[in-house]
């Protein structure tokens, strides 16, 4: 795996957080592009403040693209067509149609392209695939995901970058209803609330299935909230933190069970770092397209959510 070096451009928060944490943690081999931080960059074997240069000198075998929303599309097509294997913050794109034009590039030039929604690598999540057993006994899910209003500066809340709730938040809508659901919506309730920008700050949903719902609540402005209640026809699990899973700590996931209450603990696991190794080895073997299918359908979901 060491073998293989990555070029981290932009300098988003996730990529403080997480990224580069897990690329020194496992001594992966890496150098960054930012325009915004001009200190050296901890565990980096060159930095540039020019992507293009970056892309020409940096010697990669991987990009990860952490840029605001609104240069997805643009930066992805450049660096696709430059010949590396691309890993794109989620959204990987605003419109479905350069989601497209992308998985096409990656196709013609024998690329992995892939959206970095990653949330489900937690073991937490292998808990719940067990308890459930089969995607028919899902009864109702429900999802609530809010956070605090962003601050004014914050890329959320650019109109310009292509922030808001939806461009953040509807990957992971997009991702529960791939990785839960195997029936098709036969109603649909979706409510949005923008700010005086037009930004879109808060959306909920309701879906309809054949035999289930899910009812989902995504919105800036009110306490952190990441909670996602899973029941079946007689029990319940409540998992929290579930779409950014710390890495370390031990996360508490509660069942419902004939009217018995228990709390197990899952021990400490880090979602990126399994995604990361999972795309690695994916590159190894030449298996370029195993995220297509997978990111059509989401970004064909987000599509029609709202028109």
């Amino acid at each position: 795996m060491n073998k293989y070096k990555v070029l981290l451009i932009g300098y988003s928060s996730i990529a403080r957080k997480r990224i580069l944490k897990t690329f020194i943690k496992n001594k992966i081999s890496f150098c960054v592009a930012t325009k915004s931080f001009k200190k050296k960059v901890k565990g980096s074997y060159q930095q540039y403040d020019d992507y293009n240069k970056a892309l020409k000198y940096s010697n990669a075998d991987i990009v990860y693209l952490s840029l605001p929303n609104s240069m997805h599309f643009y930066w992805s097509k450049k660096i696709l067509n430059s010949g590396f294997h691309l890993i794109v913050d989620k959204p990987i794109t605003t419109k479905i149609e350069e989601l497209n034009k992308l998985i096409e590039i990656a196709k013609k030039k024998n690329l992995l392209l892939t959206e970095a929604t990653f949330f489900n690598y937690h073991r937490q999540f292998k808990f719940v695939k067990n308890f459930i057993g089969k995607l028919s006994n899902i009864e109702q899910v429900f999802v609530n995901f809010t956070i605090p209003m962003p601050k004014k500066n914050s890329l959320l809340l650019s109109k310009k970058l292509k922030g808001g709730a939806f461009m953040d938040m509807s990957p992971y809508v997009a991702s529960i209803n791939r990785i839960l659901f195997e029936e098709d919506i036969i109603q649909k309730s979706i409510i949005v609330k923008k700010n005086i920008k037009k930004l879109i700050t808060s959306f909920d949903v309701f879906f309809r299935y054949k035999t289930k719902i899910f009812v989902g609540t995504f919105r800036f402005g009110k306490c952190y909230k990441n909670i996602i209640s899973i029941y079946l026809r007689n029990k319940s699990i409540e998992i929290n933190r579930v779409f950014s899973p710390p890495a370390d700590i031990k996360l508490k996931i509660q069942v419902n069970s004939q009217y018995k209450l228990k709390t197990f603990l899952i021990d400490k696991d880090n979602c990126f770092e399994n995604y990361l190794f999972e795309v690695i080895k994916n590159i190894k073997k030449k298996r370029y397209t195993f995220y297509t299918n997978r990111m059509m359908q989401d970004g064909n979901f987000r599509s029609r959510l709202i028109k």
